[in-house]
C-alpha cells in the first residue's frame, strides 16, 4: 500500500469521528426541551385532573353521607309508633319535658339572619345560636326513636308499673325519658325507677302524675325521644392558604332534655338552605322557606339544599360563580350579595334533594 492511499484512509477516519456541529447541538437541544416541556405539561394536566377528580369525588361522598343522614330524621318527623301524630295527642306526664306539645314541636325551622336567632328558645345561649352561619339555615326534628325493647306483660291499670326486657334497657338511666305508644294512645315519661331492674317505674316524683293515658298491652312500643338541630358552623380549621373550613354539625337533647355539645358531621358543607311544602287545600304542595310558613302542621316534605366545597384549592382561577339553592342564590363575597362564599380556588358543588315526611304524607 503506498504512502498517499494510507493518508488518505486516516482523512477519512477523522472524517467520520468528528463531532456534531453546533447547528446541529442547537437543533438536539430544541428538540430535547420541546419533548420535555410536552411530558411535564401532560404530567401537570394530568395531575391537575386527578385533584379535580379526587376533590369531586370528596364532595359527591360528604354530599350523600350529609344527605342520607339529615333525610333519615326527617322522614320519620313525628314518628310515635303506628299511633297517627294527625289524630292521636301525645299525654306528656314528664316534669320539664322536651316538648310540651309534640305534634307542633316535631319540625321546626329558622332562617339565621343575625347571632340572636334563637331567641325565645331552648337554643338561646347554647352554643348553636352564636355559632351557626348567618345566612344559612337551622331545622329541628323531633321523632320516637325504636329501641330493642318490649313490654313483656300487660298493664293491669294505667298507674302500674312497665315490665320491659330487652338488649337497649342498660341504655337508659333513672329520670331519663321515654316514650311509649300504640296505635290508640301515647305517652312521654320520666322513668322513676332503676331501668336496668327490668321494672320502670313513673312515679309522680319526677312526672307530674303517676297516671300514663292508659293501660298498656305487651303490644305497644318503647321508643327513645330524639330531638336533632342541624345547622353549618365553622370548624376553626384552616385550610392551606389560611380559608375558614365550615362543616354540617348536629346538635342532640339528652335524655334528660339538656343539649349535647354539636357533633361535626360532614366537612366542607358551607351553606344549608331549606324550603318547607306546605299541603295547600287544592292537595297541591306549596314550598317556602321557614320564616314564611305559618303552621309547620301541614308540611309534609323538605326541600334539602347544601353547598359543599372541597378544603384542598384544586381550582387554577378564583371562584366567582353564582350558586343557586332552595329559595336563596349564594353569591361570589365581591359582589356584595345578601348571601355570599369566599373567592377562593376550592371546587364547589350544589347538591338538591326533596323528602316526603313520611308520617304526613
Amino acid at each position: 500500500m503506498n504512502k498517499n492511499y494510507e493518508e488518505v484512509l486516516v482523512a477519512g477516519a477523522y472524517r467520520n469521528e468528528r463531532g456534531l456541529s453546533l447547528v446541529e447541538l442547537m437543533i438536539a437541544l430544541a428538540l430535547s426541551s420541546a419533548l420535555i416541556l410536552g411530558i411535564f405539561t401532560v404530567y401537570i394536566d394530568s395531575s391537575q385532573t386527578s385533584r379535580m377528580s379526587t376533590a369531586l369525588a370528596r364532595i359527591q361522598e360528604s354530599a350523600r353521607i350529609a344527605t342520607d343522614v339529615m333525610a333519615r330524621d326527617m322522614r320519620m318527623v313525628g314518628f310515635q309508633g303506628c299511633a297517627d301524630p294527625n289524630s292521636v295527642t301525645m299525654n306528656i306526664i314528664a316534669n320539664n319535658p322536651p316538648t310540651t306539645d309534640f305534634f307542633e314541636s316535631t319540625l321546626r325551622g329558622w332562617e339565621v339572619t343575625d347571632s340572636n336567632w334563637a331567641g325565645g328558645t331552648e337554643f338561646d345561649d347554647e352554643p348553636i345560636e352564636s355559632s351557626a352561619v348567618i345566612g344559612s339555615d337551622v331545622i329541628v326534628v323531633q321523632r320516637g326513636d325504636t329501641m330493642e325493647i318490649e313490654l313483656t306483660g300487660n298493664m293491669s291499670a294505667n298507674n302500674a308499673n312497665i315490665q320491659v326486657a330487652g338488649d337497649d334497657i342498660d341504655m337508659f338511666s333513672q329520670n331519663d325519658i321515654v316514650m311509649i305508644s300504640d296505635c290508640e294512645a301515647a305517652d312521654l315519661f320520666r322513668i322513676s325507677s332503676n331501668p336496668s331492674s327490668g321494672t320502670w317505674a313513673h312515679a309522680n316524683n319526677v312526672n307530674t302524675t303517676n297516671r300514663l293515658g292508659q293501660a298498656y298491652q305487651s303490644s305497644a312500643r318503647i321508643m327513645r325521644f330524639s330531638s336533632s338541630a342541624y345547622f353549618v358552623a365553622d370548624t376553626g380549621r384552616d385550610d392551606a392558604r389560611g380559608g375558614d373550613i365550615f362543616a354540617l354539625y348536629r346538635q342532640v337533647n339528652n335524655l334528660d332534655g339538656t343539649a349535647l355539645a354539636p357533633q361535626e358531621i360532614v366537612e366542607g358543607v358551607e351553606n344549608l338552605q331549606i324550603e318547607y311544602g306546605e299541603r295547600l287545600p287544592s292537595g297541591n304542595i306549596r314550598f317556602r322557606p321557614a320564616d314564611q310558613v305559618d303552621d309547620m302542621g301541614v308540611v309534609v316534605a323538605l326541600r334539602l339544599g347544601m353547598l359543599i366545597s372541597h378544603s384542598d384549592p384544586v381550582r387554577d382561577d378564583v371562584d366567582s360563580s353564582d350558586y343557586s339553592l332552595p329559595g336563596q342564590i349564594i353569591t361570589a363575597s365581591s359582589s356584595g350579595g345578601t348571601v355570599t362564599h369566599p373567592e377562593d380556588n376550592r371546587l364547589r358543588r350544589t347538591f338538591t334533594t326533596t323528602i316526603t315526611l313520611r308520617n304526613r304524607d
